[in-house]
């Protein structure tokens, strides 16, 4: 069950960024625009939240980005400290 909702977790921030993605170089001209192999969404959802301040998609793909971070940290403690 943990495993189904942390890759859940990583979909949804996947499909969050997609989305700020698209939205972003919709606006953009062609030399601004962000290439589809650029990783850094922190530049994406800063530049979505310039165009869209009211969009929850940038706090959605930072929250499941850092619970899917938290939630493997925990693994982590929890198969170093409980070894079976």
């Amino acid at each position: 069950m943990f495993w189904s909702i942390l890759v859940l977790s990583v979909i949804v921030t996947n499909i969050a960024d997609i989305a700020m993605k698209i939205q972003v170089n919709e606006r953009l001209t062609a030399e601004e625009k962000f290439s589809w192999w650029n990783r850094d969404s922190w530049r994406v959802a800063k530049k979505h939240k310039e165009f869209y301040p009211n969009s929850y998609l940038p706090m959605i793909s930072q929250c499941s980005f850092w619970l899917v971070v938290a939630s493997l940290s925990w693994v982590l403690v929890e198969t170093e400290r409980n070894p079976t």
